[in-house]
């Protein structure tokens, strides 16, 4: 079956955070069951790339394009319309950009099929406010109509996606990660001589993307707060615009600078080496659909620490760490009580129930069938 995925980002743009990694990881695995599949994206570098390339045998057409940000629109639209026509099964990821609403009226078009996956953007946070409700009112509910499938990928995201339809119409399916890939971490010394962290401290470890809806500022506070001896906070990821200015701004009015590392964004072994090096990993998100680096931080054998807010938080609670409401003061609290020794093992005995549940196996046998469920109908 020949699968076409249309997404705004791609890998290996890893600087916008898990979706390029996400939408790669769910592509190599379908390849796998036996599916052609092939990706329509921007590249955010070059406004004028129109080329085709390959990754890891998953073909990749990348859009010319004019414009930012929500006024990002392809100059030449006869791309999209020839990779629809091409395919079998068009699958749509985000929203808030011109590609969604173009591959999905293209699909109509067409007569395809048609899936569409929000990334956990259906409730308008954060920027742009006015614009993404008026991005709702022109496209996205015309577009979950059309959509055979809306898929989330948590309990949470799925009571927010209920406006956009209902079961079986509406499906959770959850992430993945390569759980194997974080069976034999690196030595942890890479990631502590890079940041000059010395061996007798203490590590407690954010990896993301430096956003506003990660809130740090807040997770500063919490730390101030409790102040622990001889412990580091290393934030590590690519940051928006700014954002690291005004946590280094946050970090010294908290009197805390000589406590937090700025590693900047890391991949492959030097980001393996930062899960080696930590004692806590934290995720105190306003908003997560899944939380991947939860699971990435799980499987690594890390205790966690994240709000609530999470859509992985109930699988975490109680087995693998500890889920709080948000909040300076239950952030800190549950800071005291990760890093307390005796607690943390009784909040993470449980997190080999936890290991089961992250592979893709589950999630890539839920997509396949639902795309040859699709197929099927229409023959």
């Amino acid at each position: 079956m020949r699968v076409l995925k249309a997404t705004g980002v791609y890998f290996p743009e890893l600087k916008f955070g898990g979706p390029p990694l996400k939408i790669h990881a769910l592509a190599q695995g379908l390849r796998q069951h036996g599916h052609e599949v092939s990706v329509l994206t921007f590249f955010s570098e070059d406004s004028a790339r129109s080329a085709s390339t390959h990754y890891d045998g998953v073909h990749v057409q990348y859009l010319p394009w004019r414009g930012s940000g929500l006024r990002q629109w392809p100059t030449d639209r006869r791309l999209i319309t020839q990779a629809v026509a091409a395919a079998d099964v068009v699958h749509i990821y985000g929203l808030y950009n011109s590609l969604t609403p173009l591959a999905a009226r293209a699909a109509a078009q067409a007569g395809k099929p048609c899936v569409l996956e929000p990334l956990g953007g259906y409730l308008p946070r954060g920027r742009n406010l006015w614009a993404k409700r008026l991005y709702h009112h022109a496209f996205t509910h015309r577009i979950a109509r059309q959509a055979q499938f809306v898929i989330a990928t948590s309990p949470q995201e799925f009571k927010e996606l209920e406006p956009l339809g209902q079961p079986p119409k509406l499906v959770l399916r959850r992430n993945g990660i390569d759980v194997e890939s974080f069976a034999n971490l690196p030595d942890a010394d890479i990631f502590r001589r890079k940041l000059g962290i010395p061996a007798d401290r203490r590590v407690v470890l954010f990896l993301g993307r430096l956003s506003p809806v990660k809130n740090l500022e807040q997770f500063l506070e919490a730390f101030a707060r409790v102040r622990p001896a001889d412990t580091t906070l290393a934030l590590v990821g690519p940051a928006e615009p700014d954002y690291e200015t005004r946590l280094r701004a946050v970090a010294q009015r908290l009197g805390i600078t000589g406590d937090i590392a700025f590693a900047g964004a890391l991949y492959d072994e030097e980001k393996l080496s930062a899960l080696a090096a930590a004692d806590l990993f934290v995720m105190p998100s306003l908003i997560e659909s899944y939380g991947n680096a939860v699971a990435e931080a799980v499987a690594a054998g890390l205790p966690v620490l994240l709000t609530d807010t999470c859509g992985i938080a109930p699988a975490i609670h109680e087995r693998a760490g500890l889920a709080v409401p948000l909040g300076v003061e239950t952030l800190a609290n549950g800071l005291r009580t990760m890093l307390d020794p005796v607690e943390r093992a009784r909040l993470t005995s449980r997190r080999n129930e936890v290991m089961s549940q992250l592979s893709w196996a589950e999630p890539l046998r839920q997509m396949d069938e639902i795309y040859r469920s699709l197929v099927g109908n229409r023959h």
